[in-house]
């Protein structure tokens, strides 16, 4: 396995989650500079990602067309052209325009990335390359906040993040050669999915292979357990409990601590553990959190609860992805990736503002109850889809031959 694409695959991960806070971080000044009111933001996000999702069902046959390599590095130079497209906007319309490119080449690279990760590389390496995709969505508020001196300042802060992601996509194409050795190291595998990409003939028959169905509904569930927990902790503790806006805010930034952390965990767990037993160890975690979540008696155990959560959820979505082509069949796996994709981001923009509604009319205080909810679908799935896959891990190892 080539190091140097390793770290090429680290940095380009790193890149992913750099214009993620671009929009939620920079929305208030953006919202003022182009006279548009402050709703206008989930429209944004919905272009966003539903470009995104478009994307990732179709990351096969791009694959198919241009390679991995080739994806990988269009996606790249489209995100790039949207961050600018962001900077140069006059108009919130044409601010929408450039949210198509930045939504299709995020989508595109994640799906590329982690199939090939998935197929190629141990576990470790998918727990930390989502580590390092917390380091990106970390970094790039930072980013924003240091240039939104002024109303217009969220314009330089997407010039800055675009020269990044330039950068970078300059160092993937000056290190192409360094894909095609790599490609000649896993040249077996890469026919073999060829064969099987002409076997399957079309999109639709990828739900019809044995443990996809089930496999879709944990992964949507795995979102949503993830989202609404982020999204709405906050909100739960603020207008439920009467805790400050500053400290509330704060607890819920130990929420993606627990998982950056517990990734860089679950990686060295991950040599000696087997993925599904890593994905019933988060379950596990994330049900004694949500337990502790429900003692509303004390909120400093709620904050326990949600940090427990974090580590819990950490081995899950690098879990899963990683035991594609083990449960699929390295053959099926990119077809497979592609829709688990698709699926994750559909529960990123469906489950959380539904949530957000039903909190508002009711109460936030149902959201350990929601998560327990997605929690139990998620492991009942899990372990169907372990069941109805068994016999393809013979066939897996005859691959690997």
């Amino acid at each position: 396995m080539s190091v140097v694409l390793l770290l090429i695959i680290y940095l380009i991960f790193i890149s992913l989650g750099l214009p993620d806070s671009l929009v939620p971080s920079s929305w208030p000044a953006m919202s003022q500079s182009l006279g548009v009111s402050s709703d206008y933001q989930g429209i944004l996000t919905l272009v966003v990602s539903f470009c995104t999702i478009i994307s990732s069902f179709l990351t096969t046959k791009l694959i198919e067309w241009f390679t991995t390599k080739g994806v990988v590095i269009g996606s790249i130079l489209f995100t790039v052209i949207g961050l600018i497209g962001f900077s140069f906007s006059p108009n919130f319309s044409l601010l929408i325009v450039s949210a198509i490119p930045l939504g299709l080449g995020a989508g595109a690279i994640d799906t590329a990335l982690n199939n090939y990760v998935a197929v190629n590389y141990k576990a470790l390496h998918l727990n930390w390359l989502h580590a390092f995709w917390g380091v990106g969505a970390s970094i790039s508020p930072l980013i924003c906040g240091a240039f939104l001196t002024d109303i217009n300042g969220w314009r330089n802060a997407a010039i800055c993040l675009a020269i990044i992601q330039a950068s970078i996509w300059l160092v993937s194409v000056v290190t192409i050669k360094v894909w095609k050795k790599a490609e000649t190291q896993f040249e077996t595998r890469e026919k073999n999915k060829e064969e099987e990409t002409k076997e399957k003939g079309s999109f639709f028959k990828t739900f019809k292979i044995r443990g996809v169905i089930p496999a879709l509904f944990g992964f949507f569930c795995y979102i949503a357990v993830e989202q609404t927990t982020a999204c709405w902790f906050s909100s739960m503790l603020v207008f439920d409990m009467g805790v400050s806006e500053d400290l509330a805010s704060s607890w819920t930034s130990l929420f993606y601590v627990g998982m950056m952390v517990g990734r860089l965990l679950s990686g060295l767990i991950s040599l000696k553990t087997k993925d599904k037993n890593l994905i019933r160890i988060g379950e596990g975690l994330i049900l004694t959190g949500t337990i502790l979540m429900c003692l509303r008696f004390n909120i400093y155990l709620m904050s326990v609860g949600l940090v427990i959560i974090g580590l819990g959820c950490a081995p899950v979505y690098p879990a899963i992805i990683h035991s594609t082509p083990e449960r699929f069949t390295v053959k099926h796996s990119q077809a497979v990736m592609s829709i688990q994709m698709g699926f994750a981001y559909m529960a990123n923009v469906s489950i959380s503002p539904l949530f957000g509604i039903v909190g508002k009319n009711t109460t936030f205080l149902i959201l350990p109850y929601v998560i327990l909810g997605f929690l139990i679908i998620l492991a009942l799935s899990n372990e169907f889809v372990n069941y109805l896959t068994k016999a393809n891990k013979e066939k897996n190892l005859e691959v690997a031959k």
